[in-house]
């Protein structure tokens, strides 16, 4: 019975929320909390520990509203970014915001911490309207940290503008930028030429008639920014999507993944310093066609140290009949030498985010079928006889006990997945569940 003093307005709204509840609960899938009250639905998670205290310090110094801004690329894509930037084993905290009274600029605020009370130490004004990515490197070779930024003048465009700036403790504290504003689609602070210092790998895609791409690799020193070297690139893409580095044979070498302009390929450009040219040369651009082709491939995977023998491989399509549309063969190469040298193979299941490195003797023999609706991969030796089985499974769907995964033994998870392993009827050790187990690989997809 309805207590008196609710009405039948307010019984009506009551049907109405718990009819969205169950809606949601029933759409959700997976696990579903149901809030203490109608106000805790729409109020926003407040910030806990130093996060809060953080928040307070920047309410404090603002004078007015403000929103705060997240990067959206990069290691800190929190609204509180904690970095150890003085190197007194304490970490700093770096915020980025929009105050209300300058809408569409964002402000960097430094945050410090003495005693128990956090405070605002440094407050940076921009005339930029979004911030892509904030990383930390010593640039000139003194010991200390600079600030590495990424502004954004249009939100979730591709290029953005480069400032690196130093920090300033002679008078108070302040952040100075060093050399002008470059305009980039990506970069990797590295020691390219070996002298100990790091120097700005920068990507830029150019724009206007003619297609073309470049990476320059600039020195910093106090106050004045170098450029050391220069080459080419394959103008045909989209954005560099991940930039990673080796070192082998005491040089280092870049691999820089890019989504070519039809978003269905990959290239990589691999870069390195060169003493005899002077500068930097990518050895697989070719000048005469101006396209990169030797590392082109349709999955769409970027290059990573798939054999965990601490040089990166890169990926190339492999020929092989027969695959399912989502799944794909792929040959994974070391660079040697301006060669790219075949190291292992496997199969990848874009869809559900993993692959498996097939022992190079069955690579060929295999047979490979693929069900969408249940993530089920099944590989068949020539045959047809199973060897073993892979299905992907939404972490907050599994349950051991349902005998829908009868026979599965769980060998891994990833960004919300449990992969579920199948032996075959062959006594084949080479496709064990702990054989299988050993040549899945998880990885993030697109």
């Amino acid at each position: 019975m309805l207590r008196a003093g609710l009405g039948g307005e307010s019984l009506k709204w009551i049907k109405i929320i718990a009819a969205v509840l169950m809606l949601s609960l029933v759409l959700s899938g997976c696990s579903f909390r149901l809030a203490s009250s109608v106000d805790e639905l729409i109020s926003p998670v407040s910030p806990q520990g130093d996060d809060a205290d953080v928040q307070n310090a920047l309410s404090s110094y603002v004078s007015g509203g403000y929103n705060l801004k997240t990067p959206s690329g990069g290691d800190f894509t929190t609204a509180f970014s904690f970095f150890d930037i003085d190197g007194d084993s304490a970490d700093e905290a770096i915020v980025f915001y929009e105050p209300e009274k300058t809408p569409g600029k964002i402000s960097m605020a430094v945050i410090d911490k003495s005693a128990q009370n956090w405070s605002v130490i440094y407050n940076l004004s921009s005339d930029y309207s979004d911030v892509y990515s904030l990383s930390f490197s010593d640039m000139t070779g003194d010991g200390v940290y600079e600030f590495v930024v990424l502004w954004d003048v249009i939100s979730n465009s591709t290029n953005h503008v480069l400032i690196v700036y130093s920090q300033n403790t002679n008078k108070g504290y302040s952040l100075e930028p060093i050399g002008s504003e470059l305009t980039v689609n990506n970069c990797i602070a590295v020691d390219m030429d070996r002298d100990s210092v790091n120097e700005m790998l920068a990507f830029t895609i150019e724009t206007g008639d003619g297609i073309s791409a470049s990476a320059t690799l600039y020195e910093y020193n106090d106050g004045s920014r170098e450029t050391l070297g220069r080459t080419r690139l394959d103008g045909h893409i989209s954005y560099y999507d991940e930039i990673q580095y080796n070192v082998d044979d005491d040089r280092v070498y870049i691999y820089a993944d890019a989504v070519k302009s039809d978003g269905t390929q990959m290239i990589t450009e691999v870069i390195y310093w060169s003493d005899y040219y002077d500068t930097i040369i990518s050895p697989f651009y070719s000048y005469s066609s101006g396209v990169t082709s030797a590392t082109a491939r349709n999955a769409m995977l970027n290059c990573t140290d798939v054999d965990d023998d601490g040089i990166i491989e890169i990926p190339t399509d492999a020929q092989k009949d027969s695959l399912p549309s989502d799944v794909y063969a792929v040959i994974w190469n070391k660079y040697n030498d301006s060669v790219l040298v075949e190291d292992c193979c496997s199969l990848v299941v874009v869809k559900d985010e993993y692959q498996l490195i097939i022992p190079d003797e069955y690579f060929d023999r295999i047979k490979v079928l693929y069900s969408p609706e249940n993530s089920l991969l099944t590989v068949t030796d020539e045959n047809d006889e199973t060897l073993f089985s892979v299905m992907c499974v939404l972490k907050a769907h599994y349950d051991a006990s349902s005998s829908e995964y009868s026979g599965f033994s769980k060998v891994s998870e990833s960004s919300g997945y449990t992969y579920l392993v199948r032996a075959g009827n062959s006594d084949n050790a080479d496709f064990s569940v702990d054989a299988v187990k050993s040549m899945l690989r998880t990885y993030k997809g697109e």
